[in-house]
């Protein structure tokens, strides 16, 4: 069988004892080559998932005087886009705004540690207090309204609209009787008129005198202007009697109004002016209270923004950077699928700390913030939370995350460079026996760039063959480097990539 081997660079992942690299006899290799060895060892088989990526504080807070606290900044996601959130913007708006705040204290620098509670900073609360005041006024004022309409008219309201309602009665029941002797009089002045112009015109049909026919014609006069009177006086009666009786139907209507409990609306309405002023004045008074900042929890200040004696800006006052540092890192799209929240990580951050820090995978977002084109890759956004960091550790710092996606312990063991063959076909290796070599098939397990495990077909302190040397020839040396060991990554069990057959 025609041999396909590599020499490389052994790395040694996970614990167990280092394989050794020897150059063994030729072993019926060409005088020109030899080959390079190693033991079969015992130990740990790991493939890790590597990115690079930024050191951050896990939230930041912004502090102004009169409001709660605002987040400028924070690794949680809150859409399937992926990142970090990020706010320059003073997103706590209330009448607090409008306010101006003499600083009187300043109790912190930066790069200073505080813990939760600590006073930050004091301004001077006048202005505030005295919006309060005009806040709470407005308020129990709105209060009384409601718990007035709520109650319904009170016995004094109530009598007067009764009394108003019984004038009206009484005024419509005198205009009907006044109607009826109106109507009375009227009809026994017609009467005694229609009574003088019958014996008028009796005495002239008695004797057409001269007289007489004065007589009658002043009688007639006299009857036709009482009949006019009477008319009109009947009418100025009538007139008041339908008056009377508007007003009293105003009155019966005004009654009901004043005697019946607010309606449904108005009580709705009294509410929400009620519900209103409330916010208004736990606005204002949270602006009292905020004239002290406190840390809204233990951090780290990396800004202050104010100086005693002077008013304070519209923007934030003091910014706080809360919770873990984290690393915020890319993995390629051939790394996510093997990544879970939970796993441990390994972070080197070189400007901080020569140790490595551990961290645990808290978050990855599912849709790549990067596309690949034709000549670049997808890539996931991924947070890392670091545990128990040094106080070197800043945000802003680069950092490598190494991830271990799959390792077996206490496992024998060859370098990868040791198999030859293919999943389909099974996989062997070369045992070095005294000046021979023998083809040994094996079952393997995990297998990495660096080892492969070996399940079955070797024992422990074995020699196998990892590759070919060339002989010196002048001051240089050259070895083979014609197997591609990335095609060997990523099996699991017994079957694997190996070498093209």
């Amino acid at each position: 069988m025609k041999l396909r081997l590599a020499a490389i660079a052994l790395i040694v992942v996970g614990v167990g004892a280092v394989a050794l690299v020897m150059v063994g006899p030729t072993f019926g290799a060409s005088d020109s080559s030899k080959y390079t060895t190693a033991t079969v060892t015992r130990g740990t088989v790991s493939s890790d998932a590597v990115a690079t990526g930024t050191i951050a504080a896990s939230t930041v807070y912004g502090l102004k005087f009169g409001s709660t606290p605002d987040i400028v900044s924070t690794t949680a996601t809150t859409s399937g886009t992926g990142g970090s959130i990020t706010s320059n913007s003073n997103s706590n708006s209330n009448s607090s705004t409008t306010l101006t705040w003499p600083v009187q204290t300043v109790s912190v620098t930066v790069g200073q540690t505080v813990t939760k509670g600590t006073v930050l900073a004091t301004a001077d609360s006048t202005a505030a207090q005295l919006q309060l005041a005009s806040a709470q006024a407005t308020l129990a004022s709105a209060q009384s309204k409601l718990t007035t309409d709520s109650a319904g008219p009170d016995s004094l309201t109530k009598a007067e609209a009764k009394n108003q309602l019984d004038q009206a009665s009484n005024a419509y029941s005198q205009a009907k009787a006044n109607k009826t002797n109106t109507n009375a009089q009227n009809a026994l002045k017609l009467s005694q008129a229609q009574e003088v112009l019958t014996a008028a015109q009796d005495a002239y049909n008695s004797d057409p005198s001269t007289d007489n026919a004065n007589a009658l014609q002043s009688a007639q006069d006299s009857f036709n202007n009482t009949q006019a009177s009477v008319n009109q006086s009947n009418q100025q009666a009538a007139q008041q009697v339908t008056n009377a009786y508007l007003s009293y139907e105003a009155a019966k209507l005004s009654y009901e109004g004043k005697i019946a409990p607010a309606s449904t609306a108005t009580i709705q309405a009294d509410q929400a002016a009620v519900a209103a002023a409330q916010v208004t004045v736990n606005a204002d008074q949270a602006a009292v209270t905020g004239a002290t900042i406190t840390a809204p929890a233990d951090g780290l200040i990396i800004a202050v923004n104010v100086l005693p004696n002077v008013n304070a800006p519209s923007g934030y006052a003091v910014e706080e950077s809360v919770g873990p540092m984290v690393a915020n890192c890319s993995f390629a799209e051939s790394d996510i699928a093997k990544l879970k929240i939970g796993q441990t990580a390994s972070v080197s951050i070189s400007g901080a700390t020569s140790s490595a820090v551990a961290g645990t995978l808290t978050q990855i977002v599912p849709v790549a913030s990067s596309s690949g084109g034709s000549s670049s890759v997808a890539t996931y956004a991924v947070t890392v939370t670091l545990t128990s960091p040094p106080d070197t550790v800043l945000a802003g710092m680069s950092a490598t995350v190494t991830v271990t996606t799959a390792s077996v312990d206490n496992v024998l063991r060859v370098p990868a460079t040791a198999l030859e063959g293919s999943a389909s076909s099974g996989y062997e290796v070369l045992v070095v026996d005294g000046d021979s070599t023998t083809a040994t098939p094996v079952t393997v397990g995990l297998v990495t760039t660096s080892y492969a495990e070996i399940q079955s077909g070797l024992t422990e302190g074995q020699t196998v063959v990892t590759g070919t040397t060339s002989t010196r020839s002048s001051t240089s040396n050259t070895s083979s480097t014609n197997v591609d060991i990335q095609s060997l990554t990523g099996g699991s069990g017994a079957g694997g990539p190996g070498f093209a057959p």
